[in-house]
């Protein structure tokens, strides 16, 4: 395997790692955000407190566990090259949602809005990059006499 392409791999995803890492370790901080964004519906009430009981966890912080396992599995997936297509539309479709959620530039105006449009544009770059490892899959460079970018 090419070591450029490892480092590649291990580069694009590190926002997914380091970003679930501290969203498990500030699990709370990650839980207010989200809740501050996203209002479960009501019609969900039986759901949310089955989830509660089930786990022990507030709904939102349940949601935050979740977002940062995600994170941190289909990254480390990525890394090893082990499901990379799966891996990059699992965090395609997450970065998608997200992006929606955080970065409702088109609710704000002056620099609030100015900075949530750099950063949705930052991750429709990310989302791009997914595709695009979705489309090459666990791609194996052939031997180092055929790839002239093995190092």
């Amino acid at each position: 395997m090419s070591i450029a392409f490892l480092l590649g791999r291990i580069a694009f995803v590190a926002i997914f790692l380091v970003s679930g890492i501290f969203n498990l370790m500030e699990r709370g901080k990650a839980a207010a955000l989200i809740q501050s964004k996203i209002t479960i519906p009501s019609n969900l009430g039986n759901v949310v407190k089955n989830a509660e009981g089930v786990t022990g966890l507030p709904i939102y912080e349940l949601i935050a566990l979740v977002v940062a396992i995600i994170s941190i599995v289909f990254a480390l997936l990525i890394i090893f090259n082990i499901l990379t297509r799966l891996s990059a539309l699992i965090l395609l479709i997450y970065t998608g949602i997200a992006t929606y959620f955080l970065y409702d530039f088109w609710n704000m105006s002056g620099d609030p809005k100015a900075l949530n449009m750099t950063l949705a544009l930052q991750s429709l770059s990310i989302m791009g990059g997914l595709l695009m490892l979705f489309v090459l899959g666990a791609w194996r460079p052939g031997s180092v006499e055929d790839d002239d970018y093995a190092v």
